[in-house]
């Protein structure tokens, strides 16, 4: 289906709900707001306020405030908050900002389907990120390099070689569509990000705010480091795999990990000695973490609770096929065994595969 083809009525509650759309940008260019008259004017202060808002949010990895009801501030908002973002300049906050506000827009998705109404997923997919997708009743083809690019796991369900190719196409549920868009429009915030312009002097009052979230955004990063020094200091991060360490400084950096690289990634740690305490102050930096989720998760993995059996980390033919591991360690077919091996004092020959 062609952008052409596509005929969408978008409402207000639309443009306030998905903000990113073309149709929403027109409409802010019709307030001629420029960042001076953010930083100066009644208006500006209070659109400031609620970027501000939302990205200290972000910040603590909270869920961000619900849309504004007006739909031309919630657009002001949003194109306000990732001039601050690209006036922070740091790539971690972009994303984790992005996994918040791109989980909302699920949600949002999830509403509209349960209303019967599929032409905002084929209008975000089609129009605003370009994708080749094509109803056909009760599902959905979307061509596999676009199913690729926004596939949010490589296992199970989600993994290319477990799906039926048709011409090319991939048949996707609505609901798995929205999912997909999810990450679609993770990346395409952050893309509207590294092109937004901050050129010349930056008002004052702007200028603030952006101090403001790079200092909050700093401390958090200084518990990050904290957090990974203790692993070290009390581990020897030597010892751990260079698949295990991988993923753990992505974690601490703030990177969205999917199911697979999580479960890899606490089982590994609570099988090391780490508590359930432990291992959740490293999920804790998750973008989209959720103490009660989290805390679950991990206990079932540690086996307090469900079958009561404690899980033990993906072998490592396992790890390589889910993406998760890069590398041949010589003699090795379980992460556990590096560790155990290194402890030990046992030098193990590493290989990268690409």
């Amino acid at each position: 289906m062609s952008a052409t083809q596509l005929r969408v009525v978008l409402t207000p509650e639309d443009f306030s709900r998905y903000p990113f759309v073309p149709e929403a940008l027109s409409s802010l260019r019709e307030l001629e707001l420029t960042l001076e008259d953010i930083a100066s004017t009644p208006l500006g202060n209070l659109i400031l306020e609620k970027a501000r808002e939302r990205l200290l949010k972000a910040v603590e990895g909270e869920k961000l405030p619900s849309p504004e009801e007006d739909y031309m501030l919630e657009v002001a908002v949003f194109y306000t908050t990732l001039l601050i973002l690209a006036g922070v300049g740091d790539d971690r906050l972009t994303e984790k900002f992005s996994t918040l506000y791109a989980k909302a827009v699920y949600e949002f998705l999830l509403k509209d389907l349960e209303k019967g109404s599929r032409d905002k997923l084929l209008y975000l997919a089609v129009k605003v990120l370009g994708w080749d997708v094509r109803p056909v009743d009760p599902n959905v083809l979307i061509h596999f390099k676009y199913f690729v690019s926004a596939q949010p796991e490589f296992t199970g369900e989600w993994k290319l070689t477990n799906r039926v190719l048709e011409k090319g196409y991939v048949r996707v549920s609505w609901r798995e569509l929205a999912r997909l868009l999810e990450t679609g429009v993770k990346k395409y915030v952050i893309s509207l990000v590294q092109r937004a312009e901050v050129s010349g002097n930056i008002p004052e009052g702007v200028y603030r705010v952006v101090e403001e979230v790079s200092r909050a955004w700093s401390a958090r990063q200084q518990d990050i480091r904290s957090v990974a020094r203790d692993i070290s200091s009390r581990r020897g991060e030597e010892a751990l795999p260079p698949c295990i360490r991988e993923l753990l400084h992505q974690q601490l950096s703030g990177k969205n990990l999917p199911h697979s690289a999580r479960f890899a990634l606490a089982s590994f740690l609570l099988n090391i000695g780490f508590s359930v305490e432990e291992t959740l102050e490293v999920f804790r930096h998750s973008p989209d973490f959720r103490e009660d989720i989290a805390r679950y998760q991990v206990e079932h993995i540690a086996g307090l609770r469900g079958s009561r059996v404690k899980y033990l980390p993906y072998k490592c033919d396992n790890m390589r096929s889910y993406g998760l591991c890069r590398w041949s360690c010589e003699g090795v077919k379980h992460p556990l065994q590096y560790f155990y091996r290194a402890l030990r004092g046992r030098r193990v020959k590493v290989k990268e595969l690409w």
